[in-house]
This record gives C-alpha cells, sequence and structure tokens, in this order.
C-alpha cells in the first residue's frame, strides 16, 4: 500500500471542459423547466440530445415528436458530428482514468485499473471477493490521478446490506489515508426496490450539478432486486426492459461525466457442466456479449442496410418490442470486436446466420419468450424472426446530371450578334477566345445555321450583353437529344434498376441489356423513353436465341454509375412501391417460376445482393428462403414458395407467361391449405384449454406425441375460442395475450433446418442498444456490459480473478489476496 498522503480539497470536474456555442435552453421547445429535468437525467450538452430519438427525447423532455425532432436538428447544426480521425479519437480517450483496484495483478488484468466511461461487471459466487474490491475501490478512487486514483467520491447503492464502513476505514489506512475523511468522500444509500435502484442511478446527476466531484458509482448487486420482483419466465421480457433502462442510465453517467461504473452480479447454478466452474452470471444476455460473423447484415430504422463490421455507434436500428411483439426504432451506443473466438455455428433458418456459441436467440417455452445460447440451439428449434419491417422510406433526390444539349441561332439572331459585333469593334478572334470556341465553328454558327453546346451560345449572349431568347432554341441530333433528367426516384427507375442489377451492362457511350424474351426488352424499351425521353435500340444477337437492348446516352450512364455505388442505400429508403418496383425489375432479369409446384426463385452468383434482396422483401412482409452453394455452380437461390407466393403478387413479372404462372400458382394455393406451423407446442396450449374450462379436443385434433407444434389455424381457432370466454384467471389471461401479439405482431418465428460448428479464425462483432438490447441481423443479439470480471475462490485463502468479456483486452486471469489492509498480490 501507498505511503500516507497529503489531503488536498477535491476539484468538480465537468462533464465537459469545451463550452458549445448552444445551450440547451437554445434549442426549439426546451425551456428553463425542460432543461433542468434533461440535465438531471444526465442530457447535460449538445451531443447527448443530437444522438437521441425523436420519440426518446419526446417522452423524456414532455414534448411533441415535431418539436423534439426540431431540437434535434438544432443539436446537430451546432456540432460537427462527422467523423474523426484516430488520432483525435485517440486524443479524446487521453480523457479516460484508470483507478486502481489496489492489486497489481488485478489493475494489469484490466489494463491499468477499472476504467471511467465504461462498465465494469464482475461476478462471481458468495465468498469471491466482487464486494471486497468494490470497497477497495470507493477507497482508491479519492487518490491522486499520480496515484492510479481520480480525485473523486464514490457513490455506493448497496442492495444486499453489505456496504461496511468498518471496512473502508482499515482500507484507508491501508492507502495511507485518513479514515474519517475517506468515509466522508463515500455516499451510501441502500436501494429496497428495483424502482428505488434505478432512482438512485438517476440522482447521481443531480448530485455531481451540486458540486460533488463523483468519479465512481458501485452498484451492489444489479441483479438482487430484479430477480426478487420478476419471478418465472413469464415476467422475463419485462425484467430484461427494465433492467436494459437501468444499464443504459448507468452507461449515460459514465459517458457524461467521465466516471467509472462498477456493478456486481451473482451467479446461478449450471448442472449441465461436467467439468470447469459449473456457474453463470444472472440477468441472461443483458450483461455481456455475444458475437456475429463481419458479414452479418444489419437492418437500420431508414431502410439502409449495413454489414456489422462497418457500423460504429449512434446509429438507429430495427429491433423487438417482446412486450408487444413490435419492431421499432432503437439506437447503438457501441460496436465491439472480439478476435478471440475460434468457432461458430451456421444456422439456416430460412436465412443464414454465423454467430458465436453464447450468442442467444430468442425461442417460445410456456407461452413467452425465452433466450437460447446457440451452442444449445437444435434443429427443429423456433427461432424469432421478423415478419415484416415497417419502414416508411421517404422520397429520394437523384444525383444532378449535366446532359450536353445543343442549341441553333436563327438568321434573325445571326444579324443582331453581327451588328452588336460591329458595334462593339470587336473582332470574331478575341470573342472566339472569351466564349471558348474556334474560330471555323463560330463562323459556322453565324453564318449557317449549325448547332453548338448550350453554354456557348449562353457565354456569347452575357460577353455581348444580349438576350436573344426568340432566336436561340434547342436542338436534336443522334448524338444530342433532348434527355428528361428525373430530380427524385420514381419506381419506373427503380424497376430499371432492378433489371439493370441482373441483367444489365455498362458500355462506352451507355448501356446493355440481354433477355431472350423480347416483350421484356419492349417494355424496358417504353420505360427509357417515357422517364428518359431515349429511343433504345432492340437488335437480335446472331445464333443465339437472344436479344440486346442498347441505350446509347453518355448522361444516363453516368446518372447509373453514381446511383451503383449506393444502390441499396437508395432503394432501401425509398417508400415499398419503389422496392416492389425494383425487385419487379430484378425477378425480370433473375427470377424463375416453377410449373411443378408453387415456388419463385432469384438466382445470383453474388449471395450479398441477394442477402439485401431478402431483408427489402421483409419490408413488403414476404417471407423467403435462402439456400446457399447451391448446384455445381455453386450459385445462391431466393425462394418464396407455398402461399409465400400470395405476396408476391404485388411485386409480380413483367413477362406474360411469368406472370400467368403466378396468378395460377395463387389460384392453386387459394384452394389448397398448406399447414403453417408455429413455436407453440400442442402439449401446453391442450392444458391451457384444459385450464380455462373447455374441451380441447373440440378445437383442436388430439395427435400422436410425432405432432409436437400446432399450426397457424389451429393456434387460431384456440384464440377465438378463448376470446369468447370468460377468464378470470390471471396466468391464463397473460398466456392468451401473448398468443394474440404473437399472431398479430411484426414478429415470426421460422423452424431451424440445420445448425452446424464451423472453425473461425476470423474477427467476430457486436452491438450494444441499450433500449430493446436487441436488432435485427439475420436474428437478434443482446448485449451491454464492457469489461466483465469473474472471481472465484483460489487455493490458500486466494482470489482469482479471470478477464472473460473486455473490447480490447484479451482473455486472461490472475492471482490476488483479501488482506485486512485491501487488495494485495503476495501470499
Amino acid at each position: 500500500m501507498p505511503d500516507k498522503i497529503e489531503e488536498k480539497p477535491l476539484q468538480v470536474e465537468q462533464a465537459e471542459q469545451k463550452e458549445p456555442e448552444l445551450e440547451l435552453t437554445d434549442l426549439p421547445g426546451i425551456g428553463e423547466a425542460t432543461a433542468k429535468r434533461l440535465i438531471s437525467a444526465g442530457y447535460v450538452d449538445l451531443m447527448s440530445i443530437a444522438v437521441l430519438s425523436p420519440r426518446a427525447l419526446s417522452q423524456m423532455a414532455e414534448l411533441t415528436e415535431s418539436t423534439a425532432r426540431k431540437a434535434i436538428l438544432a443539436a446537430r447544426k451546432g456540432l460537427d458530428l462527422g467523423f474523426t480521425d484516430a488520432n483525435q479519437f485517440l486524443e479524446k480517450r487521453k480523457e479516460v482514468l484508470r483507478i486502481t483496484t489496489g492489486s497489481k495483478n488485478l489493475d494489469g488484468l484490466l489494463g491499468g485499473g477499472v476504467e471511467t466511461k465504461s462498465i465494469t461487471e464482475a461476478f462471481g459466487a458468495f465468498g469471491s471477493g466482487k464486494t471486497q474490491v468494490a470497497h477497495s475501490l470507493a477507497c482508491s478512487v479519492q487518490l491522486p490521478k499520480t496515484k492510479s486514483g481520480a480525485e473523486g467520491m464514490a457513490v455506493y447503492i448497496d442492495t444486499e446490506a453489505t456496504f461496511r464502513p468498518e471496512r473502508i476505514k482499515q482500507l484507508a489506512k491501508g492507502y495511507g489515508m485518513n479514515p474519517e475523511e475517506a468515509l466522508k468522500k463515500i455516499l451510501v444509500a441502500r436501494a429496497f426496490s428495483s424502482d428505488h435502484q434505478m432512482l438512485l442511478a438517476e440522482k447521481v446527476s443531480d448530485l455531481i450539478n451540486g458540486g460533488n466531484p463523483i468519479k465512481l458509482v458501485i452498484v451492489d448487486s444489479i441483479m438482487n432486486l430484479f430477480r426478487s420482483e420478476f419471478v418465472g419466465r413469464g415476467m422475463l421480457a419485462d425484467r430484461q426492459q427494465k433492467l436494459n433502462q437501468h444499464l443504459h442510465q448507468l452507461q449515460k453517467l459514465a459517458d457524461s461525466y467521465n466516471l467509472a461504473i462498477y456493478i456486481t452480479n451473482q451467479v446461478m447454478s449450471r448442472p449441465d457442466m461436467l467439468f470447469g466452474d459449473p456457474t453463470a452470471a444472472v440477468g441472461g444476455n443483458i450483461i455481456g456479449h455475444a458475437c456475429l460473423t463481419s458479414d452479418t447484415l444489419i437492418q437500420l430504422s431508414d431502410g439502409r442496410i449495413r454489414a456489422i463490421v462497418d457500423l460504429n455507434k449512434n446509429n438507429s436500428l430495427m429491433a423487438a418490442n417482446f412486450s408487444r411483439m413490435k419492431l421499432e426504432a432503437a439506437e447503438n451506443d457501441a460496436r465491439f470486436v472480439n478476435p478471440t473466438i475460434n468457432k461458430v455455428y451456421e444456422i439456416k433458418a430460412g436465412s443464414t446466420i454465423e454467430a458465436s456459441p453464447l450468442h442467444r436467440f430468442f425461442l417460445v417455452e410456456d407461452f413467452s419468450v425465452k433466450e437460447e445460447e446457440a451452442r444449445n440451439l437444435k434443429n427443429g428449434d423456433f427461432v424469432l424472426m421478423a415478419r415484416k419491417l415497417e419502414i416508411e422510406g421517404e422520397e429520394q433526390k437523384l444525383p444532378a446530371i449535366t446532359v450536353k444539349t445543343v442549341k441553333k441561332i436563327s438568321k434573325e439572331g445571326q444579324k443582331v450578334i453581327k451588328e452588336k459585333l460591329r458595334e462593339n469593334n470587336v473582332t470574331r478572334k478575341e470573342v472566339c477566345k472569351k466564349i471558348g470556341i474556334t474560330p471555323r465553328q463560330f463562323r459556322r454558327v453565324l453564318n449557317q445555321e449549325y448547332p453548338t453546346y448550350s453554354p456557348v451560345i449562353d457565354s456569347l449572349q452575357n460577353y455581348l450583353g444580349l438576350h436573344l431568347v426568340q432566336h436561340v432554341a434547342l436542338h436534336e441530333t443522334h448524338k444530342h437529344r433532348n434527355i428528361i433528367m428525373s430530380e427524385i426516384l420514381v419506381p419506373q427507375i427503380a424497376q430499371i434498376l432492378g433489371y439493370f442489377l441482373g441483367d444489365g451492362n455498362f458500355e462506352k457511350s451507355g448501356l446493355r441489356f440481354r433477355d431472350e424474351r423480347l416483350e421484356v426488352l419492349e417494355n424496358y424499351r417504353q420505360l427509357f423513353k417515357e422517364m428518359f425521353n431515349v429511343e433504345g435500340g432492340i437488335t437480335k444477337m446472331g445464333g443465339k436465341n437472344c436479344y440486346t437492348l442498347n441505350i446509347n446516352s453518355v448522361a444516363i450512364k453516368e446518372l447509373f454509375e453514381k446511383l451503383f455505388v449506393d444502390l441499396f442505400d437508395y432503394i432501401g429508403k425509398s417508400k415499398e412501391e419503389h422496392i416492389a418496383a425494383f425487385i419487379k425489375g430484378f425477378s425480370d432479369a433473375e427470377g424463375y417460376i416453377s410449373k411443378k409446384r408453387p415456388r419463385i426463385t432469384l438466382a445470383q452468383k453474388d449471395k450479398e445482393i441477394l442477402k439485401r434482396i431478402q431483408l427489402l422483401l421483409l419490408r413488403l412482409g414476404v417471407r423467403s428462403h435462402l439456400r446457399l452453394d447451391v448446384g455445381k455452380k455453386k450459385h445462391t437461390h431466393l425462394d418464396i414458395r407455398d402461399r409465400d407466393v400470395f405476396d408476391y403478387t404485388r411485386i409480380g413479372f413483367t413477362a406474360t407467361d411469368k406472370q400467368k404462372l403466378l396468378e395460377g400458382w395463387v389460384n392453386y394455393c387459394s384452394n389448397t391449405y398448406t399447414k403453417e406451423m408455429t413455436p407453440v407446442k400442442r402439449k401446453e396450449l391442450w392444458h391451457l384449454l384444459k385450464d380455462a374450462g373447455l374441451v380441447p379436443s373440440k378445437i383442436i385434433k388430439h395427435r400422436p406425441e410425432s405432432y409436437q407444434y400446432v399450426n397457424v389455424r389451429e393456434l387460431r381457432a384456440a384464440v377465438n375460442t378463448l376470446m369468447r370466454t370468460e377468464i378470470k384467471d390471471m396466468q391464463i389471461k397473460r398466456k392468451m395475450e401473448f398468443l394474440i401479439s404473437l399472431l398479430n405482431g411484426d414478429l415470426r418465428f421460422e423452424k431451424i433446418r440445420s445448425i452446424r460448428e464451423k472453425a473461425n479464425s476470423e474477427p467476430l462483432f457486436d452491438l450494444s442498444v441499450p433500449k430493446n438490447e436487441n436488432y435485427i441481423a439475420n436474428g437478434f443479439i443482446v448485449h451491454n456490459s464492457t469489461y466483465r470480471l469473474y472471481f472465484r475462490k483460489g487455493k490458500k485463502d486466494s482470489r482469482v480473478a479471470k478477464l472473460i468479456d473486455s473490447p480490447n483486452m484479451p482473455d486472461a486471469e490472475c492471482l490476488f489476496f483479501l488482506r485486512e489492509a485491501g487488495l494485495s498480490d503476495k501470499e
């Protein structure tokens, strides 16, 4: 322990040293009272407002969403929200402090101590040393920065009556501090309910704004009250949502005031573990990391689709609200990289995802949503996926393209120009230099009514001070036509873009399409005429049953080149009718409809294109199945089959034969019942009906045990009967409400067709979404805590600390000992 240190007054460190140009009260709709509410909730500056969603700000500040949106836009305008280079980010990281635990071994494990602006979680069995470390940190945070302290105070939120002032005195002496002064700099509160615990965390902002230099918040323990109040799987979703809010609140404190959060957690028994430590942290995947491969696609709430490797923080994602079984927008506040996971599970359930063994998926059990790690999933399990992505979309502005046009000057206009030249005593050579034309060409324009580029005519008028509107007219040639360029993306152009993605090529002076169906090319030639006023030429290829459509226009080529840089952004952010048109165009190029069964197949070599189109189909509520490495050529297929072809009628085909086949299969499916299975077990539904005083056999058929799940028709019949029945039992009502939300929500459960373990050598990625703790990524995943430490008892009164989760530190472990004077590295 260090020698006795000299006491010095504590200095209050503000959340932001640099004053922003605007104050909170300068934002639209935010007055003094509203600003105080925001500050007390930890939203102390423009940046904290700028990254909020309008809905979150409206609820917090009691504003309308329209006013909240204006306030957020004003905050963003007052800040530089662009990217910064790594050097600038490194400078920002220099603000982070590391608080010593008292053990050099344990500090080394954490990269120098417990980090500010982060949540550090310690979990372990009773007596493993979690609370002892908390007491040690409550003292060490008061040390000078030169001695690995933070020169601040600690807040200790005690949920288990574990705080001991006597122990603080012992530790203070070991640090060379005055025990009485050390106690004064620790603010302790006993929490008696989860709501009380969250309220105490909210009050930390008030303490800091009141002049207390708090640099550490301890919650010992995070889960105790939540576990006692939310009992059983039926309340799991509610518990996790509430815990999400609490952890987000703590992370907000850490970010706003550059303080450290240290939370302890309990462990639960894992009897399935035959080797190693049979315990795991409670709280599920709210407090922990799970990881996905870098090519996993994340659905953003504005319609864009991004690979997880390309995301950072402050993105608005689509996430599930389990209490309503609906999808909504939620912001992520961090992205993590884990380079140490050596195996993943490839799971195929309509779409395909590769996840780490600890990644948790959502299943249904006993009429509630439950979590299950990837390593425990099996074929036949139903995992939660999106049914329809309700994203409104908006009008997309197209890139501006300069279309080269030519003009002609009439004979009357020529006379006016010649007279003006004589009047100004200007030579034709001087004019040519000024307006950018050769003397020979100028002579043709002035004497022979030759056309020339419009900018040359405009420059000539400006130079001579003339207005020749009535004497100048646009002129069309084979090379220079009066092309129309739309300023916005319309469905017809979206359809052409989809067709070009499948069957188009860039040529030197335009675009080229090839198709064996002349009817289809004629349709797209007509679309080009309507949209761009360009006549395409169709020719038959020699020796092949194929036709070519050529669009000769450098301007259109330039437009398509610019659009294709961010093609899926333009389409994804558009409205549903644009998405339907785009997929129709792609289907015209790459789509096939079977004559033997109701199945539409989109085929492509590039699987990334079909993975994105699968997410676009969800915008229209169209369910599809992705198949990888099909056939010898290893193509990717996207299938829409059986009753799902109903939903594809909104898209359709241009080719008459394909469209007739589609209509025929729709009629066939209308007269043929196709069973769609649900994740509700037949035995559980049977008992529910029986508990409600009903006769199950009159509602659903009694089946052999091999019929494990009920289909949609059976489930609807059961739910309709329950709704007509007077039910007083609250448990039965809760189960019935769950089934109703399951049938009517934005989510569906898809059966796992295959699951296999694969070796992995690439980094894996995870996002933190504090509000909902899940996001759409071919499935769902949750995460929050930054650093996770596992404590257990070792030999000879030692304690073993293992770092099992960190965004920037490798997995490792160390030994330390608990002594009267504090933590020690020596036996």
